[in-house]
């Protein structure tokens, strides 16, 4: 079972300000007030707050060091600097929605009616589960917190009755199914559930009861109401049993969860989030943006000042007291309603009165080569190009698009382990055949690069043994809408109600009488004297030794 006992007890100052972190604690902060782990309820929470107001440099650059056991300090870090640094957040939300998630169901198996009836129910759980939301949900949390949990419930959840809702449940988005549905994924929140082993290659994971107990949040009858069985009579047995001493964790079966983590070993319990290796330099961004706030304010309250005219002894003033104090208004009158509200000032000053301003140094900060080196800095470190994500900075277009490569086959490679996870859950919760198995599987295409995936399918399919399903895909048709649309048309008549348009590339040039008859190229563009000579005695037809060969 997984122990906290070593990480419960390392606490961090933050800045003599007497907050105390806990490591992978399982005590919820009192801050949460959403009992759903969801994109909206965390990014609600976190927009607008400043990164330095809860932790030091010197602090985040500690936790950098040991992702592991900071990890949930990381992942906080994570989601407040997807709300405050554009960057960051360009870079998590082009991500997610780059890929099309165009898709193909394959069969497998010897059995065709049961391969027929188990594609339909792959293709009917995938619609139910809304495949392509819980993947986009699932390579978001995975940037943010470099690791996502979610459960497959096969069976209906409990709905209230209640028609009426407070401030505190609205606040929060939550899955609710009517009874009799079969196939829902729920989020788990990520403070609570754990990776705790491996089995037939596939990640086990506990889940901590002590979420349901929580004193801050919403009442634990309605929290229950949102969880899966499984979790649900885990609680209540564990009530029963021991009045919530103990046993706090409750080991899920790992056919029914799905776990994503990025950029991480196997072995290791969390990932880590696409922002980590770019902490440092958005932390100088901030610094660099706040010191040229800093001079900017210097120059727009600029000081001056003025040197009266020096009497006949060295030190000393030629204007009397009275007139000092007159000259001094005069020129400060003048000069602050020109510094104010613009216009021409008029004065007079005593002869050897000097004006001055001083100098506010150096102003090569404001050239905008040193903002956009540290924009594309920050890219780089997250895996992106900054001219993809400005479209202003350096790099030619060769480069972006082998950026984008690189991109793609990383997306790729988190979408794999997302379905492969789906897939899992379906194929033994649902369908529950290994003889005739099916999968699903995402096109590798993008909104960059579909009109050339397009081409691929189009070429295999017309010059090789290519897939019609594949290249229906392609073009972001599902087979079933495709074949369906196939159907109907073959139904209605259509191709003998409408004909397609004779022309050269839809009649045979061998077919004369076609040819003479609805139009089409000739058999010979420009026909010569003997050409037409031997069509009109027959020399064509007359027999040649290769005939016989």
């Amino acid at each position: 079972m997984p122990n906290h006992t070593n990480s419960d007890n390392k606490k961090k100052n933050n800045n003599n300000r007497g907050k105390s972190y806990e490591n992978n604690s399982a005590i919820k902060p009192a801050y949460e007030f959403s009992s759903y782990s969801s994109q909206q309820a965390y990014s609600n929470y976190y927009f607008g707050i400043n990164i330095f107001d809860l932790y030091s440099r010197e602090q985040l650059a500690e936790l950098v060091k040991d992702p592991m056991g900071n990890n949930k300090i990381l992942r906080e870090i994570s989601l407040i600097l997807y709300g405050m640094n554009g960057t960051y957040t360009n870079t998590v939300d082009y991500m997610t929605a780059i890929p099309t998630l165009d898709k193909v169901i394959v069969t497998h198996g010897t059995n065709d009616n049961k391969k027929r009836k188990n594609k339909e129910l792959m293709e009917s759980t995938l619609r139910t589960i809304k495949d392509k939301e819980i993947v986009r949900d699932a390579l978001w949390r995975g940037m943010i917190e470099g690791i996502a949990f979610y459960y497959f419930e096969t069976t209906g959840k409990p709905v209230s009755l209640e028609k009426t809702l407070n401030d505190y449940d609205v606040s929060s988005i939550v899955e609710i199914n009517e009874l009799g549905i079969n196939a829902s994924i729920i989020s788990l929140p990520t403070d609570y559930t754990e990776i705790v082993g491996i089995k037939n290659n596939s990640y086990i994971i506990a889940f901590n009861l002590d979420y349901f107990v929580d004193p801050s949040g919403e009442q634990t009858e309605r929290k229950l109401k949102k969880f899966p069985k499984e979790i649900r009579e885990a609680y209540q047995k564990r009530k029963d049993n021991n009045g919530m001493q103990g046993n706090n964790w409750v080991v899920l079966d790992n056919t029914k969860t799905i776990v994503h983590k990025i950029r991480s070993q196997r072995s290791e319990k969390y990932g880590r989030p696409l922002v980590l290796a770019a902490i440092s330099d958005i932390l100088y961004d901030d610094y660099f943006t706040s010191t040229k706030r800093n001079v900017l304010d210097e120059i727009n309250n600029k000081v001056v000042y003025q040197t009266l005219p020096e009497g006949q002894n060295k030190g000393t003033c030629a204007l009397t007291k009275q007139q000092q104090e007159n000259q001094h208004e005069t020129v400060k009158n003048a000069v602050m309603k020109k510094n104010n509200r613009g216009g021409t000032s008029f004065f007079t000053v005593s002869a050897g009165t000097k004006l001055n301003v001083l100098d506010i140094g150096n102003t090569d900060i404001f050239d905008e080569k040193y903002e956009s080196n540290l924009g594309d800095k920050i890219a780089l470190d997250m895996g992106i190009a900054g001219s993809l994500l400005n479209g202003s900075s350096s790099g030619s277009y060769s480069s972006q698009e082998n950026n984008l490569e690189l991109i793609t086959a990383q997306l790729f490679q988190w979408v794999e382990q997302i379905i492969t996870e789906i897939n899992k859950c379906i194929s033994i919760n649902i369908i529950a055949d290994k003889r005739n198995w099916v999968e699903c599987k995402y096109l590798p295409m993008t909104f960059v690069n579909k009109s050339k995936m397009v081409g691929y399918m189009k070429d295999l399919y017309l010059q090789g043994k290519g897939s019609l399903t594949a290249w229906a895909s392609a073009c972001g048709l599902s087979a079933d809408v495709f074949f369906a649309l196939l159907d109907q048309e073959k139904a209605d008549n259509i191709e003998e109600k409408y004909p397609v348009h004779k022309t050269s590339y839809t009649l045979s040039a061998n077919n004369e009488s076609a040819l003479q008859d609805k139009g089409g190229r000739p058999t010979t563009d420009n026909p010569k004297e003997k050409t037409v000579q031997s069509k009109q005695n027959g020399g064509n037809n007359s027999p040649s030794p290769s005939d016989n060969k």
